[in-house]
């Protein structure tokens, strides 16, 4: 055996362990079907101003990215794209939501969206703090 530490490792060999793990995973796991999901926004000259994506796996919807454009923030675009991406979630059968978000960005705009905080990783990455939330959807 021989083992190779790295500070710059290529995408291929990253996917090759992500898909040796996930083919492990959903070997033994009784819902197979993960897919993604993604809502993006365009302004009037079609560039993106905004967007949520996340992926559905059984029971759960697991957001792994929402921004809005400074320019955009404040006309509830964030509000929407949630929202959304749950009516969409819901369609697919999920019953619960997942995320997580720093201390700086939106923890209080998704306690307002009726999610509650399960853990929070301190002194992330030094001094702040990585929030853990999750919803159960109507």
């Amino acid at each position: 055996m021989k083992f190779t530490m790295t500070d710059n490792p290529k995408e291929e060999d990253i996917q090759e362990i992500l898909n040796h793990l996930r083919e492990y995973n959903l070997s033994r796991i009784e819902c197979k079907l993960v897919k993604p999901i993604a809502i993006f926004v365009t302004d009037e000259n079609g560039s993106k101003i905004g967007g949520i994506t996340g992926e559905t796996h059984g029971n759960w919807l697991e957001i792994d990215y929402l921004w809005v454009d400074e320019k955009a923030r404040g006309a509830r675009v964030g509000s929407k794209l949630v929202r959304d991406v749950e009516t969409e979630a819901q369609k697919r059968g999920c019953t619960y939501v997942f995320l997580n978000t720093f201390s700086f960005q939106a923890k209080d705009f998704y306690i307002k969206l009726g999610y509650k905080e399960v853990f929070t990783l301190e002194q992330y990455p030094i001094t702040g703090k990585r929030h853990y939330f999750v919803k159960q959807l109507a």
